[in-house]
């Protein structure tokens, strides 16, 4: 069965995508899936039709779910929106305009339903031309029915290893912008150095706006440029820790990094974090004997370490790509599609 998706990239950008992380990982792992490429001359042409574009909505993916809508037609295929909270706009709104049964639409919700009214799936009531919905953690399930499904966010396992975590150096990382409460970082870092003034700080970052934050931090270190995944592995490989504290959380690559490179992570209990962390991990908002039994203390580190060596064979991108694939077939023989 050929299922074609739909991702957030356009033809140029595809060679940035960083290739061990995010969620686009899913479709590598099984030969089934194949990519709808954009095309200018389509994007341009159709969007003269759409004044109004939805918030966060790629031009880009215009002429891809118009392709994926003639060939879903055509082949029978069905097509799998790797986001689809903001990607699903044009092809399921002909497919209900025009009650195209033939055409088979799964996707991937990765964003909180409260912050999300303004995305394509919700603002135009896409739920009912979906045959089947992905959820990344159980709470974002939109319903409890046999449409629904929930499958974690996933890591490669086989590049995302440490071997060393146990010789680590007296370094933190703060990796990314994205829905990060930069006041609670910089508030646990002070903590941090009030414990061990001898600590050190990574900031990896591009945003200026950010580095204002944390410039005036004791012994910080700020990344502005671009980093490749191998030079994020080496960073994890020997840091200490990780701080990382979000508005909301239903799945974060420093999460899925930091549970494969067994590198313990200093965070807040947010959203569905807990999914993946598990709901009684020691180090969400630790209060000062927890955060300097932490800091002093290697058996404590080691015990978090082994921890998520445990932990993170539950997010092996084989075994989510086979779940996935699994899914979507199971739903196109389902009586009630």
């Amino acid at each position: 069965m050929e299922v074609f998706f739909i991702d957030r990239y356009d033809n140029q950008k595809i060679n940035d995508v960083k290739s061990f992380s995010g969620y686009e990982q899913v479709v590598k792992y099984k030969s089934n899936f194949s990519r709808i490429k954009s095309f200018l001359i389509i994007d341009k042409l159709v969007k003269k039709f759409f004044k109004k574009i939805p918030k966060d909505y790629l031009k880009a993916n215009i002429s891809k779910e118009i392709l994926a809508l003639v060939k879903s037609l055509v082949f029978g295929s069905p097509v799998f929106y790797l986001y689809a909270d903001k990607d699903a706009f044009i092809l399921p709104l002909i497919k209900r305009k025009f009650n195209l049964k033939r055409v088979k639409v799964f996707g991937t919700l990765h964003w909180p339903v409260d912050i999300s009214h303004d995305y394509s799936f919700y603002k135009n009531n896409l739920y009912d031309q979906f045959d089947g919905i992905i959820s990344l953690s159980s709470s974002s399930n939109l319903y409890n029915n046999k449409k629904n499904i929930t499958i974690p966010h996933g890591i490669n396992l086989k590049y995302w290893q440490n071997s060393s975590n146990m010789s680590f150096l007296n370094y933190y990382l703060i990796i990314g912008v994205s829905n990060r409460n930069h006041e609670k970082q910089v508030e646990i870092i002070n903590r941090i150095l009030k414990i061990d003034n001898e600590a050190k700080f990574i900031l990896i970052c591009r945003e200026q706006s950010v580095h204002r934050l944390y410039e005036n931090i004791k012994n910080i270190n700020i990344h502005e440029d671009y980093i490749s995944d191998a030079c994020l592995k080496e960073l994890y490989s020997k840091a200490k820790g990780v701080i990382l504290y979000q508005n909301y959380c239903l799945a974060s690559n420093v999460v899925l990094e930091s549970i494969a490179m067994q590198v313990p992570l200093i965070t807040n209990n947010v959203g569905d974090i807990s999914d993946y962390l598990g709901f009684d991990y020691p180090l969400y908002n630790p209060d000062e004997d927890t955060l300097k039994s932490f800091i002093t203390s290697e058996i404590i580190r080691g015990e978090i370490v082994n921890y998520f060596k445990n932990l993170k064979i539950k997010f092996d991108w084989n075994e989510i790509s086979s779940e996935t694939l699994n899914f979507i077939e199971k739903r196109l023989t389902c009586v009630d599609l």
